[in-house]
């Protein structure tokens, strides 16, 4: 019920391609109607005197719109129909190496990594804010019974275990008449099954770990559960055996925060109601005059311990009361408009003059891996936010062990509290003026806010939570419901930040299908996260490599694919627009319609497919450097101005291409299908080179696909030039006899590639980005650097090149590594510098101010 109608989701990477694709279409228009427009004026003005062209002087109104349309057919291309099934295609390639990819096999558990959206890996390494879960996420949500208070009486305070508490077992030989309330509130205020095994011992299947720990716990103080069958329960304690029929239950509800049944005493015949929730849901529901200082301290002081606090109460019901409100509750459970809303109305009825019996205190111990992997994705420029149900003490706890936040002097932890409207105003106005005078400093800022507040402030100050939100790189939400869940994310992601929610259980569905990417951990909760999630792990510390790891590679090869798949398009259709000059603007193709669908399906398609395989950095020198990830969260690899530059290098390459050509076969009597395969030629050659030099790494499936394509493309049109219908007969064979033919292929893969060559080894040497950096280290097998460590390397190059009398090189690293050692990507994703996809960080002395930028620590 918590899963509703999932949201499509588009990844940022999508939506710069439609975004590129819509800017190329209105190019293709304006392509369309000018040569359409130069077509018909040539045709008028010059074609009709040529002796060799005959044009009928009583033609039809339409005939003006036949040169326009040629031109359509011929820049069709220019937009690739093909990019989206290669995308398609290399993005199910990516869930693939996640789903194959042992290093995130949960052992433990027996559990793989599942990729169930095969559509977002890109995003993956974008990744800005993650929103957690705290319990089952975080933690084991392996529940252990360490506390409790009943009475006024702490068990457990010395040995950390009340179940060896001597006092406590005392009470229970004794058969204190609290201590015997408070067990069978623990043992049947739940849904537990009870199952005998044959071998004797007794197994509880419990929907929550919390109840399975109560219910055990119970158990090891003599308190058994047995049996349930339908509505009857029956427990053995002390060597006595107690029946009880279990009349109503009053579930659990994100509003209420409680628990509660009804329960007939068989023995007594008395009626009781038995509950149990947190402590802001139980303590107000006390009778009467009942002391609950001793039950708050108590829950004070097991909340700053980090344990999980449920507090227990019952009372006697009167026979006629319980009838007169039996009634009711089932008049509201079978109504059919505001069901939900009727029913905790009816329960509200009930749940009045309780006896608190006292507090419980479960601890919930972290995973392995959780501090050091929140640690690395910190680094990595990714702000956390911890969502949980529970109180807040307890959540600061927790958030201290996992390093989500930091104690003082390093940190500072600013409240948002408030029970009113003015209290929660005032409260917000304190914290966010906090945040923003203290911004530019050092110290690490957080927020806590508990769920109570955040009703208030999501409903009437989203404004200037929103401000808080972006200034704050940590927030603590405490007591949240999974409504509230849901909507902390669709703040995130109105303030244009790609968001990913992490959790395990049935009241984290709603979050995770509302980010941009959702995460289900396959935990004791069942799997209900897991199945509405986009990925599903095992533990949480796989977050990291599924981020870092199969998240950036993602991101860096799909740029890549995007980006060429509009080059390869666009080169083409500008060698056939430069023929239209030679043929009168008459929309004349240079190309046959076998050539051009060779082209985008055999010619081109294959090579740039195994980019799936290309690695810019090792998976190792990718774990121990983080902070490379602000290169994909900044989007600095596909934007305006790196299609810019994959655009110029098109144009420029069908310049090469097509003079080189004409220069080539202009004085020879050649047939215009020598010339289109000389350029045809001459295009698959360069793509060949381009391809080659923008990998990172090659396998021998790379280079059988890049250079066997270029075989196969030979192969294939010898073939075709074999067949006499063909309208190519003889013509791969007479050119592949003249040297002018390799010649030419030569001269234009050495023009077309030197500039492009000379251009990436001056960046690579003189102006290298972070990841050349690190690519210089692991190609020269030296040692390797981390980003921590690579400022004080720089500076000891640049004081060797001083010496030898060029420092400029030097102070160009350094100008280019400073911003990313001081800035969060924050600051950086918002304006994408123009200088290249290599150069990505701009200079410390040329960025302004932002106020999003959030000095690293």
């Amino acid at each position: 019920m918590s899963r509703g109608v999932p949201e499509p989701k588009l990844t940022a990477m999508d939506a710069m391609i439609d975004k590129l694709t819509g800017a190329i279409f209105l190019f293709q228009l304006t392509v369309v109607v000018v040569l359409g427009a130069a077509g018909n004026i040539w045709k008028d003005m010059e074609a009709r005197k040529q002796w060799y062209v005959k044009y009928d002087d009583n033609e039809p109104w339409y005939q003006i719109l036949v040169i326009p349309l040629r031109f359509e057919l011929l820049c069709s291309i220019m937009i690739p129909i093909s990019i989206k099934v290669s995308l398609d295609f290399v993005k199910s390639l990516y869930a693939k190496f996640i789903d194959w990819d042992d290093d995130i096999y949960d052992l433990e558990n027996d559990t793989p990594a599942r990729a169930a959206n095969t559509a977002i890996s890109e995003d993956l390494g974008q990744v800005e804010y993650i929103l957690t879960d705290k319990t089952g996420t975080l933690t084991e949500n392996k529940m252990i019974f360490r506390r409790c208070c009943i009475g006024g009486t702490f068990y457990g305070n010395e040995s950390g275990d009340a179940l060896r508490d001597v006092e406590l077992l005392n009470a229970v030989a004794n058969n204190s008449p609290n201590v015997i309330k408070f067990l069978t509130v623990m043992t049947l205020c739940n849904t537990v099954i009870p199952i005998k095994s044959p071998t004797g011992p007794i197994l509880y299947k419990a929907q929550s770990q919390d109840e399975d720990a109560l219910v055990n716990a119970a158990a090891n103080l003599h308190m058994v559960l047995v049996s349930k069958n339908g509505s009857n329960a029956e427990i053995h304690f002390n060597r006595r055996v107690m029946q009880y029929e279990i009349l109503d239950i009053l579930e659990f509800t994100s509003d209420r925060k409680r628990m509660s049944i009804v329960i007939l005493d068989c023995q007594s015949g008395k009626f009781f109601l038995l509950s149990k929730g947190a402590d802001e849901a139980m303590l107000p529901c006390a009778y009467s005059g009942q002391k609950t200082k001793t039950f708050v301290d108590a829950v004070d002081k097991y909340a700053q311990l980090g344990l999980r606090t449920l507090c227990l109460g019952w009372r006697e019901l009167e026979p006629e009361e319980y009838t007169k409100w039996s009634q009711s509750f089932k008049e509201a459970n079978s109504s059919l408009n505001d069901r939900e809303w009727k029913v905790a109305e009816v329960c509200q009825k009930l749940e009045h003059s309780l006896e608190i019996l006292g507090v419980s205190a479960i601890e919930d111990r972290l995973q392995d891996g959780v501090p050091e992997t929140i640690e690395i994705l910190r680094q990595s420029g990714i702000n956390f936010w911890m969502l949980t149900g529970d109180k807040q003490s307890t959540a600061i706890q927790i958030a201290l062990l996992c390093n989500l936040i930091s104690s003082e002097p390093k940190g500072q932890l600013l409240h948002i509290n408030g029970k009113t409207q003015d209290e929660v105003a005032r409260s917000l106005e304190r914290v966010l003026l906090t945040m923003r005078i203290t911004s530019s400093e050092p110290k690490e800022l957080a927020f806590v806010v508990d769920g109570w507040a955040l009703e208030i402030i999501l409903s009437r100050y989203t404004e200037a939570f929103t401000e808080l939100a972006v200034l704050s790189k940590t927030a603590l939400c405490c007591r949240v419901t999974p409504s509230q869940k849901a909507q902390l994310v669709k703040l995130l992601k109105s303030c244009d930040y790609r968001t990913l929610a992490i959790g395990d259980g049935g009241n984290d569905v709603r979050m995770i299908q509302q980010a941009d990417i959702g995460v289900g951990i396959s935990g004791r909760e069942g799997l209900q996260a897991a199945r509405a999630a986009d990925y599903s792990i095992g533990k949480f510390r796989f977050l990291k490599r599924l981020i870092l790891v199969h998240g950036r590679y993602s991101y860096n090869r799909t740029a890549f694919l995007s980006q060429y798949s509009f080059y390869k398009s666009l080169l083409i259709c500008f060698i056939q627009i430069l023929f239209s000059f030679l043929s009168g603007i008459a929309g004349t193709s240079l190309f046959n319609s076998v050539s051009l669908m060779a082209y985008n399906v055999f010619y081109t398609s294959i090579p740039v497919l195994t980019t799936v395989l290309d690695k810019d950095l090792s998976e190792k020198t990718v774990m121990q450097n983080p902070e490379i990830l602000l290169y994909c969260q900044a989007g600095r690899l596909l934007n305006p101005s790196t299609f810019a530059g994959w655009f110029g290098r098109s144009l420029y390459h069908a310049i090469i291409i097509f003079l080189i050509t004409i220069h080539a076969y202009a004085n020879e009597k050649s047939e215009m299908e020598e010339l289109s395969m000389v350029a045809l030629s001459g295009s698959i050659w360069l793509q060949a080179f381009v391809v080659t030099l923008e990998m990172n790494s090659f396998t021998s499936v790379q280079l059988l696909a890049i250079w066997g394509n270029l075989i196969a493309f030979y192969v294939l049109n010898f073939f075709i030039s074999s067949i006499p219908t063909s309208g190519m007969y003889t013509i791969m064979f007479g050119l592949c006899r003249q040297p002018s033919y390799w010649i030419t292929l030569v001269l234009i893969s050495g023009v077309g590639m030197g500039p492009v060559l000379a251009l990436k080894y001056f960046r690579y040497t003189y102006r290298p980005s972070v990841i050349n950096i690190l690519q210089k280290a692991e190609r020269s097998r030296g040692p390797m650097y981390t980003l921590l460590n690579l400022e004080s390397q720089l500076r000891s190059d640049k004081d060797s090149m001083m010496v030898a009398g060029s420092t400029a090189p030097a102070k160009n690293k350094s100008s280019v590594y400073e911003p990313l050692l001081s800035d969060s990507p924050m600051a950086s994703r918002r304006s994408l510098a123009p200088a290249s996809s290599f150069d990505i960080f701009q200079p410390a002395h040329s960025r302004t101010s932002h106020p999003r930028n959030i000095k690293a620590n």
